[in-house]
């Protein structure tokens, strides 16, 4: 029968307080010094004395943060803050797209149109309104709203005269 000593308890509750860090950041740090804990705690389970399992944690730690820290960062798109810069290439392909205006853009506000077949939430990129069934142009998007300008008609002949 296992019993659990208090160097295990140590390592499982490092574990949970790791996990907890991690879900308050944004960062891909605290988890990785998870890992290091769960595996000193299996360790533990195999007579393994409590300076080595330090070092087991130390070592798979240090691991991870150099091998498995830049490919989850990349796989996720986080930025160097830990946000989620990097727009994914399916909305990239949205930017400098034209869609009609679906509800009026207030000015200094927002509002929605229609790419493709998807309603977008909409802001001026100059904060100023945008009417009912005008045509804009995506300029960026920002989380999940895409800044867009107002596209002006093309002036016919008549016009310039």
């Amino acid at each position: 029968m296992w019993r659990i000593d208090w160097i295990q308890w140590m390592w499982l509750i490092l574990t949970f307080v790791c996990i907890i860090l991690e879900l308050l950041t944004t960062g891909i740090f605290f988890i990785l010094f998870a890992l290091g804990t769960l595996f000193a705690f299996i360790a533990s389970f195999f007579s393994v004395s409590v300076t080595n399992q330090v070092v087991v944690f130390a070592a798979v730690t240090l691991l991870c943060l150099l091998f498995l820290r830049p490919f989850v960062r990349r796989w996720l798109h986080l930025d160097g803050d830990g946000s989620a810069g990097t727009v994914p290439d399916y909305i990239e392909q949205n930017i400098g797209l034209e869609a009609p205006v679906t509800e009026e853009i207030v000015a200094g506000g927002k509002g929605q149109i229609r790419i493709g077949t998807e309603i977008w939430t909409a802001r001026a990129v100059d904060n100023r309104g945008i009417e009912l069934g005008r045509t804009v142009r995506v300029v960026r998007i920002e989380g999940v709203t895409a800044v867009v300008e107002l596209v002006e008609p093309q002036k016919t002949e008549e016009e310039f005269q």
